[in-house]
């Protein structure tokens, strides 16, 4: 049976995708998860009027009437002044476009063979394996990180392989042309065509355009639900028939666009990277050239730092026997582990040869060192940072576990003036990493804090007459506001220039400090016609916030309610409101 536009537009499923699939990603607190775009009222005031949301996107759905709002486009540190543009979808878009690839979630990806991973958690046959009990048994830990990695394991026990295959696609989200995908959805799926249309609708009406171009030039969004994962993952099922021989053999995995194949001879590797070609020619997509090589086994597990991986996995697990079992669950590393990690990441950090994933290690080495509770590489960040800015989220997640300082207040500071420009989300974090780390309570110190985080924010702020600026400064004003004592809060409300229009990123995210001022939101609204949807809806939020409504203070109380979270575990606020510490 065909699935209409009535079934997207069912107010039960669109309430049930919203509690279990958005909402869960908007008010994430790691990192890794990344979420640079949205206002964080927003979230509030969805909670508050999601009945009434949901009534009317319902209806405008089945009228015909629903049309997407332009998404952000964030772009994310690479390497090398490299970026990853990530589009943030409002939450509105990011519902409807989940609640159709939801609905057809097995037939884009349930057909995928056990060789092919998709899932952020899933490399294929990860979820299979399982290590020792006691991790200090003896045991093959690098066998167990290359198991975990898919099917390369297999491959690499396979006597007639002798070389492996790499490579990944080319620019791979933006280049997937709607045409693509458009008829993948009509031949893979039981979707209507009115439903296709709007799928691509969102899809094409999200993404920017070039010098008023007719479509974007940016192809699939690279969103963060996770809605255009499926599609794209689904996409590359062609690849993987091209390869199916080698595939039920063990010789072929498949990871979203990083792809792997075990052959006997340079000269076989060379015909699969060929085959590899024509096979995403047909799609209008390339193999990335200056990732796609043929390597000895040996080489592959050098250059891969196999058993580097595989000690980090048995120091991972070795977290389990000494995690105390009662609220919060917290690592207490012994003596000798300590040492055991310490010692490792010297040799690490200390070796002349550093193969290609060196920097990856290294991300994981920081990851290892925030959960066992060691501090020792605070004088490296802002070294490795420089080097990787690739690597800021699980750089910035250690540097945000311990209370901040005014040296790494300095050197956060330095990150947004010195990468901003070229990757907003390293400006975005820093600014999260100073809302969202502790802080002991020292009116020095926190004076000095507001200082830099206000001097940031004005000079975003003067920069801001196009690119990412306004919405950098948003981020910088809202952390000078946590810091700030009331007559400080009112100066930087102050500067906010009048000629600010509706949409404007500062402007809306400013909306909610002027009510915790106790000035009026009609001073600011009224004057200002043109709210973005979704703005004005949190004005209404506020609106009702302001008049005492019971379910607006409801919400609001439940969100500001301090939880423990994220690792070292520690008292916060979602990230829906932990910059919005107004009530206090």
């Amino acid at each position: 049976m065909r699935l209409s536009l009535s079934a997207i537009a069912d107010s039960a499923l669109l309430k049930r995708v919203w509690k279990d699939e958005v909402r869960p990603v908007l008010r994430a607190m790691k990192f890794s998860t990344p979420n640079f775009a949205p206002d964080s009222i927003h979230y509030a005031a969805y909670e508050w009027g999601l009945d009434t949301l949901v009534s009317a996107l319902s209806r405008d759905l089945k009228r015909g009437r629903y049309s997407p709002e332009r998404g952000q486009i964030v772009r994310m540190a690479k390497s090398k002044g490299l970026s990853r543009p990530l589009c943030f979808l409002a939450p509105r878009d990011a519902l409807v476009y989940r609640v159709i690839t939801w609905l057809v979630n097995d037939q884009l990806v349930g057909r995928s063979p056990s060789w092919v991973g998709f899932a952020r958690d899933d490399k294929g046959s990860r979820s299979r394996v399982a290590g020792p009990e006691d991790p200090r048994e003896s045991f093959d830990w690098f066998t167990f990180w290359l198991a975990r990695q898919g099917h390369i394991s297999s491959m690499l026990e396979d006597p007639e392989v002798e070389y492996i295959v790499e490579s990944d696609i080319a620019n791979f989200f933006p280049s997937i042309r709607m045409e693509a995908v458009r008829e993948h959805l009509h031949s893979q799926t039981n979707l209507e065509k009115e439903v296709v249309r709007l799928c691509v609708q969102i899809i094409d009406g999200v993404m920017p355009r070039s010098d008023y171009s007719e479509v974007s030039l940016m192809g699939l969004p690279q969103e963060q639900v996770g809605s255009s994962r499926a599609i794209a993952h689904s996409l590359l099922l062609h690849v993987d028939d091209e390869f199916l021989p080698e595939g039920a053999k063990g010789r072929y995995t498949r990871f979203m666009d990083d792809i792997l194949v075990g052959v006997a001879s340079v000269r076989e590797g060379e015909r699969c990277v060929s085959r590899l070609q024509r096979s995403l020619e047909s799609l209008g997509l390339y193999p990335n050239a200056a990732k796609t090589n043929v390597t000895t086994v040996a080489q592959y597990l050098v250059g891969s730092m196999v058993d580097e991986n595989g000690e980090i996995d048995r120091f991972t697990a070795s977290f389990d026997i000494c995690t105390s079992k009662t609220s919060p669950r917290v690592v207490n590393p012994p003596g000798w582990l300590v040492e055991e990690i310490l010692r490792f990441s010297y040799e690490h950090r200390t070796r002349e040869d550093r193969p290609k994933r060196w920097s990856r290690v290294t991300r994981r080495i920081y990851t290892l060192h925030r959960v066992a509770g060691i501090h020792d590489w605070g004088k490296y960040w802002r070294e490795d940072f420089d080097a990787d800015p690739g690597a800021s989220a699980p750089i910035l997640e250690y540097v945000r576990s311990w209370p901040m300082t005014r040296d790494v207040i300095l050197d956060l500071i330095g990150l947004s003036r010195d990468y901003g420009e070229l990757y907003a989300d390293v400006s975005l974090l820093a600014a999260e990493t100073i809302l969202s780390a502790p802080v002991n309570k020292d009116e020095i110190l926190w004076s000095a804090i507001y200082k830099s985080c206000r001097d940031e924010f004005l000079r975003l702020l003067d920069a801001a007459a196009g690119g990412d600026s306004e919405r950098l400064a948003s981020a910088w004003m809202v952390a000078a506001w946590k810091f700030g004592n009331s007559s400080q809060r009112q100066l930087l409300l102050g500067n906010i220039p009048n000629d600010s229009d509706a949409m404007s990123p500062v402007r809306a995210q400013a909306l909610p400090l002027l009510v915790g001022t106790g000035r009026s939101l009609a001073e600011w609204v009224s004057a200002k016609p043109g709210l973005a949807w979704e703005n004005a809806l949190a004005a209404e939020y506020l609106r009702s916030l302001e008049a005492g409504d019971e379910r607006a203070v409801g919400v609001a109380l439940s969100l500001l309610n301090p939880q423990l979270r994220l690792s070292p575990p520690r008292y916060t606020m979602p990230r829906s409101f932990q910059d919005h510490v107004w009530l206090r």
